[in-house]
């Protein structure tokens, strides 16, 4: 906590920090800035990252993705396993600038307007200089979670809005 000493309404020094407090200094939470959660979100990522590379070194760490529901750090094959007998015919789509590749059902697609909208599961690896997919690092993971907080939007379907991901 950031100490400011400061002198009340009685000149007596206040050295806490108590937002609103008419005695002492006001001083806006860090923790309200929405930096310091992308960051907890970031070290949180981070962690379960590295704990499954440690358990799993050989496989190619992915992250699989709801809109409206977060994301969920996996190896292929546990990806494998949520898009069961649809993973091989899943549709691709680089995004991200060309970063990241995103695997999807098609039928989980809806376009209106021009734009097509994801309203299921989709699967994120990143794409590296020669093209070739690999294993989701720390910075594929800030692009991923920047991708998906620039893309997430809402549906309106049968009058229910819906969370989708806009595919661009």
């Amino acid at each position: 906590m950031m100490m400011n000493f400061k002198k009340n309404q009685n000149n007596a020094v206040c050295s806490m920090d108590c937002k609103n407090c008419p005695n002492g200094a006001s001083q806006p939470n860090p923790m309200d800035d929405p930096m310091f959660e992308k960051s907890i979100a970031m070290l949180h990522n981070w962690v379960m990252l590295e704990a499954i590379r440690e358990d799993h070194p050989k496989e190619r760490i992915v992250m699989v993705i709801l809109p409206g529901a977060g994301g969920e750090l996996l190896t292929e094959d546990g990806s494998r396993d949520i898009f069961e007998d649809v993973y091989d015919e899943m549709e691709a789509d680089l995004v991200a600038d060309g970063e990241l590749l995103l695997h999807y059902d098609e039928s989980d697609v809806i376009e209106t307007d021009g734009t097509r909208y994801l309203l299921g599961a989709a699967e994120v690896s990143e794409i590296d200089q020669n093209g070739n997919e690999c294993s989701i690092n720390l910075f594929t993971l800030e692009r991923t979670i920047d991708y998906v907080n620039e893309n997430l939007t809402v549906v309106s379907i049968g009058g229910e809005l819906v969370p989708a991901l806009r595919l661009i």
